[in-house]
């Protein structure tokens, strides 16, 4: 969010935000005035010192009593109580860019208490004013219902307010509106339109989601080399899961020649900053030695890591190599905990893993009607082996077992209201080297 906040400073008032050291402001008696016009000139002119801010901000001055809070907020040495005073009394006199400040303060409780409701008022006034950061910020509350009952039309139409200003952030998050169809009906076309605009602009999401659209063909035709382009733009950009991406292009060969060892750097890059995909890929590497040396333990380092954050794939991942003892000690129990984590989530596989559990009873009481359940819905969707373990269990069922397996899967599917809910929001890719169940 701090880069959000940046956003906020209008480009006549963010070079308020230079200021010399202490031994220079003794010289500061010979400062010319500092206007609202010539405050652009400012930054070339190092004569401009914060004495003079502070003199024309007690003098009542609207701008200096915004520019001068934003050297403080910085760090410079004053305390932050006297720059938020500052900017509270700018803002009370209609000053937009100092409304947003105050807006952006309360939001996340810098030098005042944390108070959303307080934060929409401020961003409110300020987007009042047409300044597009505000129309962002306020945008932002509504979005996630902060201080404002959550409302995505809301959000969405301020969104594009900033947008129509020209503003890269506004026009992102409008993109990702339309590609999701939160509080705008879904246009993937309109989607990749915004995301071109912003990422040309150099807004760094804005390139990320525009090398998706390439990547998937969504809004435009798919195009590899295209996606390659924006993936680094982006990553160069400070994205972080843009690593995940390019390392996925470099797995798979698309757009590039295929390199393994070149997807484990960039998929490394991504999941030590907690990139969750990048964790489940460079596991599912480790498990396989592909682009780096065979390593069980690493890749089951990785799979917890990404089970830890609740990814599906990487609860099934780290069960499965409980129970197989790959990597890990082997303990069913613990692979049969993993496991249900990942089955709960509508996880195929981790369903068909656990079902031969209950067949079985390893690390779980041995349960026909558990187990018939569980291969039930992963059956349902599409999993083959699932079908024929279903096939083979129903052969030695009692008449009981099974109305009680008929009852559980009504039951869990009642529960869950939508079998593909949780699917849709799992790992596209499945792991082909999870398709050997957790059978000992």
């Amino acid at each position: 969010m701090a880069e959000m906040e940046a956003v906020a400073m209008n480009r006549q008032f963010w070079i308020c935000g230079f200021v010399l050291f202490g031994g220079m402001l003794l010289n500061a008696q010979d400062v010319s005035p500092v206007t609202r016009e010539n405050l652009e000139g400012a930054l070339g002119n190092r004569s401009v010192l914060l004495v003079e801010l502070v003199r024309q901000a007690e003098a009542g001055d609207n701008y200096a009593q915004y520019c001068g809070p934003n050297t403080y907020i910085t760090g410079r040495g004053v305390l932050k109580a006297e720059a938020v005073r500052w900017c509270l009394q700018a803002a009370r006199k209609g000053v937009p860019e100092a409304q947003n400040r105050m807006g952006y303060l309360y939001q996340h409780g810098i030098g005042v208490p944390q108070d959303y409701g307080e934060a929409v008022r401020w961003f409110s006034n300020a987007a009042e004013q047409k300044l597009p950061a505000a129309q962002h910020n306020l945008a932002h509350m509504y979005q996630y219902g902060e201080g404002v009952p959550l409302d995505y039309a809301r959000a969405a139409d301020l969104y594009g307010q900033a947008a129509a200003q020209g503003l890269a952030r506004a026009r992102n998050e409008l993109g990702m509106a339309y590609e999701l169809g939160t509080g705008v009906p879904r246009n993937a076309t309109e989607a990749f339109n915004l995301f071109h605009l912003a990422a040309e602009q150099g807004e760094p999401s804005a390139q990320h989601n525009l090398g998706m659209m390439y990547f998937e063909g969504q809004g435009t035709a798919r195009n590899y080399p295209e996606a390659l382009k924006w993936f680094s733009q982006a990553a160069n950009g400070g994205i972080v899961e843009a690593y995940r991406s390019l390392g996925h292009l470099y797995e798979y060969g698309n757009g590039v020649h295929r390199d393994y060892l070149k997807a484990a750097e960039l998929y490394r890059k991504a999941a030590e900053h907690g990139i969750v995909a990048a964790q489940v890929e460079l596991a599912y590497l480790y498990m396989t030695g592909k682009g780096v040396q065979r390593d069980y333990f690493e890749s089951a380092k990785w799979f917890r890591r990404a089970a830890e954050q609740g990814h599906p794939i990487g609860e099934n991942g780290i069960g499965y190599m409980y129970c197989r003892g790959e990597g890990v000690i082997r303990d069913y129990r613990q692979g049969a905990d993993w496991l249900q984590k990942a089955a709960e989530q509508n996880y195929p596989l981790a369903q068909q893993n656990l079902g031969i559990l209950y067949q079985n009873g390893f690390g779980v009481p041995l349960n026909y009607a558990e187990a018939y359940k569980w291969f039930t819905l992963a059956a349902n969707s599409g999993m083959a082996a699932s079908r024929r373990a279903l096939e083979a269990l129903t052969q030695i069922m009692t008449t009981t077992q099974l109305s009680d397996g008929h009852t559980r899967v009504s039951d869990w599917v009642s529960h869950h209201n939508n079998l593909k809910l949780a699917a849709q929001k799992a790992e596209a890719r499945k792991l082909d080297s999870y398709e050997t169940a957790a059978q000992p």
